[in-house]
């Protein structure tokens, strides 16, 4: 097949904005109850409105919460585990008014209300506890400006809601015990963050239901704990990274020893709670995903040997892990496959993908494949990235030149950016462009070492890690030096405003709301993060960090995307950026999002960000498409633009 020879930047793609958008959903949160397979499925072509689907084991999906209801919990405002089930009773959260409904699957009655908090309380972590006949789940009440948290059982005939555990400022992951006797939950209190200090408590229960003495089995100052699992009435698993590394443990009931000490992940930052990385399996096996420099897989562990032998490595990422049938289902994000409920049976690997969220809306030769790279930063540490080259199999660019690059900063910080296919990726590089998403210092994925990098170096390590992307690049001659722009979200959108008020690598800049001033944030934000920045960045540094104290040294164009119902990062930090770069003359555009909130979940606004994005950055770099509409711009405010 012939190619076209056009500038890097002016391909046209088959990708459009709407095409991304168009009933195109995402999945969460699976549970498995008897046969039936149930799951979270976003649809941001209903406004973002999450729905609970079932599958039975013929294939058939039905819809257990048709509109208006909406499955989600907006506990430490990220949530997660936000419904359970038991022999077809769906308990779950309804985003409106954060309360707990019940609805027999079988006989698909209006779900009935099971709690009545007046919009003061939030639940999420629902465990259903059958033998006395309640649900167990952790609590977060809004009271008079006041947040609290703890562990508390709810009587599904009526309602009634008693305290379990109140010591801490945290609680997440309750686990029952096969017989029901005993519990297990994390805990964590402030200044901590789950992934830097957990406590593992184990406690009886008492012949009235109540918890008697707790007792705690891991955790503490610099131990992270993760997913508490039971393998039997004695057997508690559990990831620490005590050594180093998220790696399983177990408690006997008397002593912790290690299952495998291995310097690979096999746990996660508990951003949302209902994350899972491995399930027990028989009497003494495991099945974990395992994160290594080299490769994410799925592995079965021996828990007597320690042996790992590899399963599956045909994805690059695997969540929501559960067992199914003769062997486990999980979400299965690949390179070139959007991300899918995929099935793996036991013994012959052989997977199926059960549940896909739309056909792949590119052809092979349309997709870029993420290279894995790393190179050094100028502190003499290696940096890892994903470098996504241009792809599009009906173009070529001219002989000798170099493509525009989009530098991507993740968020979190404490976060991951894996391979999988993302629709914003090759939404640029299926036009020319080039994409480095970089996993700088304070990421999770390569051991406690490589996350501290960033412990009183946010805005710092961040950026230099971005700029030494930039330059290795460069280098290499695979990407363009005069057209770099760099984009992110939250704390991504902070190393974005950093980097452009400290480095002159970057020639634009997106802010999806990003953090424009540390020290109003620390005292504006949700309880969660309330003490994050206490780790971050030195309280006598936060206004030297912060990026609207620095208005003076931007001189490049920015733009900026804001919910206008974040309670993470309140509007006013992406509005005072937009007026004081505007009051400097810097081309500057802005878009105000109503009715979201930390993150876009509406197919519209998700839409408006992938067209804006790349003409903004286009017109900055004068690359000239064939396809620009400035209508989307009708909504924005934009301010010193000759275009």
């Amino acid at each position: 097949m012939s190619t076209r020879v056009a500038s890097f930047g002016t391909w046209n793609s088959p990708l459009t904005a709407h095409i991304a958008t168009a009933n195109y959903v995402s999945f969460s949160e699976l549970i498995v109850d008897g046969s039936d397979l149930y799951f979270l499925e976003l649809r941001p072509h209903e406004g973002g409105r999450t729905t609970l689907n079932v599958r039975s084991q013929q294939g058939n999906i039905v819809e257990v919460t048709p509109a208006p209801w909406n499955v989600r919990t907006k506990v430490h405002e990220y949530g997660g585990s936000s419904y359970t089930v038991a022999n077809g009773l769906v308990y779950f959260v309804n985003a409106e008014d954060q309360d707990i409904y019940c609805i027999d699957n079988r006989s698909k009655d209006t779900p009935q209300q099971i709690t009545n908090s007046g919009n003061t309380e939030r639940f999420a972590n629902l465990v259903h506890d059958p033998n006395r006949g309640r649900l167990i789940c952790v609590r977060e009440s809004h009271l008079n400006d006041q947040v609290l948290n703890d562990l508390v059982q709810i009587d599904v005939s009526n309602g009634e809601c008693r305290v379990l555990h109140q010591a801490h400022d945290f609680y997440g992951q309750p686990k029952l015990s096969p017989c029901g006797n005993r519990i297990a939950f994390l805990a964590w209190d402030l200044p901590h963050m789950p992934w830097d200090s957990t406590l593992l408590h184990v406690a009886n229960f008492t012949e009235n239901g109540e918890l008697g003495h707790s007792f705690q089995v891991a955790g503490g100052t610099n131990e992270s704990i993760f997913q508490p699992e039971w393998m039997s009435a004695d057997q508690l698993i559990f990831v620490s990274d005590r050594n180093g590394f998220w790696n399983l443990y177990q408690f006997d009931g008397s002593r912790t020893s290690v299952i495998v000490e291995d310097q690979a992940e096999y746990g996660l930052p508990l951003w949302v709670l209902d994350m899972r990385s491995y399930v027990t399996w028989g009497n003494n096996r495991v099945i974990a995903v395992r994160k290594s420099i080299e490769e994410t897989s799925l592995v079965a562990i021996d828990c007597t040997s320690g042996r790992v032998d590899s399963i599956n490595r045909d994805y690059c990422s695997y969540s929501s892990l559960t067992r199914y049938q003769e062997g486990f289902v999980f979400i299965g994000g690949s390179t070139s496959r959007l991300t899918s409920i995929v099935r793996l049976k036991f013994g012959n690997g052989d997977a199926k993908h059960l549940v896909e969220p739309g056909k792949r809306p590119l052809s092979l030769g349309c997709i870029s494949e993420a290279e894995q790279v790393s190179y050094y930063n100028q502190r003499d540490q290696v940096v890892y990235a994903n470098f996504y080259p241009p792809t599009n199999d009906e173009y070529t660019a001219p002989e000798g030149e170099q493509p525009p690059l989009l530098v991507l900063s993740h968020g979190g910080p404490t976060s991951h950016s894996n391979a999988s296919f993302r629709f914003h990726v090759q939404y640029f590089t299926s036009r020319g462009w080039a994409v480095l998403d970089v996993n700088y210092g304070g990421s999770t994925g390569f051991g406690r070492e490589y996350r501290n990098r960033l412990l009183n170096n946010w805005g710092i390590v961040d950026v230099e890690d971005c700029e030494a992307g930039v330059r290795h690049l460069v280098n290499l001659g695979r990407v363009d030096s005069d057209r770099v722009a760099i984009r992110g979200g939250s704390a991504g959108g902070y190393t974005t405003l950093c980097a452009l008020t400290s480095s002159s690598t970057f020639k634009a800049g997106s802010s999806l709301y990003g953090v424009a001033d540390v020290r109003a944030l620390a005292q504006d934000t949700h309880k969660f993060e309330s003490r994050y920045m206490d780790s971050l960045i030195p309280a006598d540094q936060m206004d030297v960090r912060s990026p609207i104290n620095h208005i003076d040294k931007f001189s490049v164009p920015v733009i900026f995307y804001q919910g206008m119902e974040d309670r993470v990062v309140p509007p006013n930090q992406t509005e005072s950026m937009y007026e004081a770069l505007s009051q400097k003359g810097i081309t500057t555009a802005m878009f105000l999002f109503e009715g979201e909130g930390h993150g876009f979940r509406a197919a519209e606004n998700v839409r408006t960000v992938l067209e804006t994005e790349l003409i903004f950055f286009s017109r900055v770099f004068g690359i000239e498409r064939e396809d620009v509409d400035m209508s989307y711009f009708k909504t924005a405010r934009l301010v010193n633009a000759s275009w």
